[in-house]
Order: structure tokens, then C-alpha cells, then sequence
């Protein structure tokens, strides 16, 4: 019987098992998601994380952060963990834009035309759903904030803009459009516009309260196989953690590919490696076991 590929949590022994059969080359560069992967539940990086971090850098390590968040949400981990100092990158709003710790400068970046707004904002309908959008450093929100607008707000630690006409209020391109609502009827939804604009957006869950709809083909996956190329990279040397549905394609791309152990089923599924929980240092973990 197929009993599927094997999963082991991180430990010593998986790290001497991976090389002692060389099972790949080494690693070079390490993608890892934030939120419910890098960050504790309290939406913060370790101390010992941190050090472990940083430690692997200082041997080389090149670490890209790559996150649904704004890059103004990232930035503040990024310093934390001298991202700056050692040559790091951020991936942002789910692969929308490259940015270089070093230089302070955005590589590349993808949006939807403001001009598609009014189009997006028809097809979700405000009733039972809130648009969101960026206006600066802070979110602007359809209507009244919902539950899961006050959510994203805090967690980016941006403030919430209520605006009645979205439109006017949505004058730049943006990198991403959220939408929150209610699990059953995303689910319908994320379907509904992936078929309305089959040909200019892409439209995924990363949440089960929370649809993100971005420029077509983009995602972490694409974002990072640009950038490794402009490294002179492979992804045999790119280890990839994550918990999250929109993580699987930038897992998939990697040549390992660890999964926390609060993370999603399908995630745990498609993962090389589980480590511990992000309360539990589980990144710091991997970067121990397989670096």
C-alpha cells in the first residue's frame, strides 16, 4: 500500500539522514512565510529565533520573507532580524513585490490598474462582503469593518480606513484587493472571479475568512523563481516554511519544504519536513535541523 511520502518532525538525526545520503545540494537560501509560520501568535519574532536567524546568516544564509503583508507590515521583522546587514529580501502582498533589505529598493513590483476597481468592487458584492484595499500605510475598507477588517488591521498594525465611495477612495494600482466574509460564501466567490477576469486576476483563499485577489500568475512561487534567477540561484538550494494555503506553490518550488506543526492539513501534506509549532520556534527549528 501507498502510504504517501514520509513526514518526520525536525530533528539531529533528520539533518544527518538528509546529508549522510546526499540527498540534495546545500542550502542556500531560506523563503519563509510570517504569520503562523516565522511569527508567534502573538504576532512577534522569538529571541531565540532571532539568534538562530541571524547566526545562519552570518554562515551565508541569504532569507527572504515572504508574506500576504504590505511591505510597511514587513518591514519592522526585516530590521529585526538584519535582513539589511546580510544581503535579505522581502516578498510582499503574496508576491506583488521584490524588495532589497540592502539597497532599500523594490525590485519589481505587480498591481491591478485602479481603472479595474470599479469592475472588482460590482463583482463582490457589499452586502454580505468588505473590499479592501491600500491608501499609503493604511487599509481602506468597503462600508463598515467586519470582524475579520478589524483583524487584518491589527495584525498589520495599520489603521482601518472606512471609505462609502471605494472607488474614489482607490486611486493608486494596487499590489492586492482583500476580501473578507463569511468561509461557505468565499468559496463561491473565489470561483466567481477567478471566471470573471479569468484574464487579468487570480483570486485564492489565504485564510477561510479571507480572499485575495492579485494581478494574474502572481503568487510567492513566481515572485521567488524571479528572484533566484536574479541571484543566480536554484531551488534544489531554497528551503521553503510555511502554514498556509497560499504557501503550497512557494513550498512545492523549494527544494525542501518544511511545514509548522499548526499548519494547514493540505500544507503538512505536501511538506518534506514538520517542525514545531510557530509558538514553539519552529522555523528556528528547521534552520538547525537542515542548514
Amino acid at each position: 500500500m501507498n502510504r504517501g511520502p514520509k513526514r518526520l518532525v525536525c530533528s539531529a538525526s533528520a539533518q544527518y539522514e538528509w546529508t549522510r545520503k546526499g540527498a540534495g545540494p546545500a542550502i542556500r537560501f531560506l523563503a519563509t512565510d510570517l504569520d503562523g509560520t516565522l511569527l508567534t501568535s502573538e504576532k512577534r519574532i522569538t529571541a531565540h529565533t532571532k539568534r538562530i536567524i541571524i547566526d545562519a546568516q552570518n554562515r551565508g544564509l541569504t532569507v527572504i520573507l515572504a508574506s500576504g503583508r504590505p511591505l510597511y507590515s514587513i518591514l519592522p521583522f526585516a530590521k529585526d532580524l538584519e535582513l539589511d546587514k546580510h544581503h535579505g529580501f522581502i516578498i510582499a502582498y503574496n508576491g506583488g513585490l521584490i524588495y532589497d533589505c540592502t539597497s532599500g529598493e523594490t525590485i519589481c513590483e505587480y498591481t491591478i490598474p485602479a481603472c479595474m476597481i470599479p469592475a472588482l468592487m460590482a463583482a463582490v458584492p457589499c452586502e454580505v462582503f468588505r473590499l479592501h484595499g491600500y491608501k499609503g500605510n493604511s487599509i481602506v475598507v468597503q462600508g463598515e469593518p467586519d470582524e475579520w477588517s478589524n483583524y487584518i488591521a491589527r495584525a498589520n498594525k495599520m489603521p482601518l480606513l472606512k471609505a462609502d465611495d471605494f472607488v474614489e477612495a482607490i486611486v493608486e494600482p494596487q499590489h492586492k484587493c482583500l476580501v473578507t466574509g463569511a468561509p461557505r460564501r468565499l468559496w463561491h466567490l473565489e470561483k466567481k472571479i477567478n471566471r470573471l477576469f479569468e484574464s487579468s486576476l487570480s483570486a485564492y483563499r489565504s485564510e477561510s475568512f479571507l480572499l485575495e485577489v492579485v494581478p494574474k500568475g502572481i503568487d510567492k512561487a513566481e515572485s521567488l523563481r524571479k528572484l533566484l534567477t536574479m541571484l543566480n540561484g536554484k531551488t534544489e538550494e531554497l528551503l521553503c516554511c510555511g502554514d498556509g494555503y497560499n504557501d503550497i506553490n512557494m513550498m512545492q518550488l523549494g527544494g525542501l519544504s518544511c511545514a509548522t506543526r499548526n499548519a494547514k492539513r493540505p500544507v503538512k501534506q505536501i511538506a518534506n519536513f514538520i517542525t514545531e509549532s510557530n509558538d514553539c520556534d519552529g522555523v528556528a527549528a528547521a534552520v538547525r535541523c537542515l542548514l
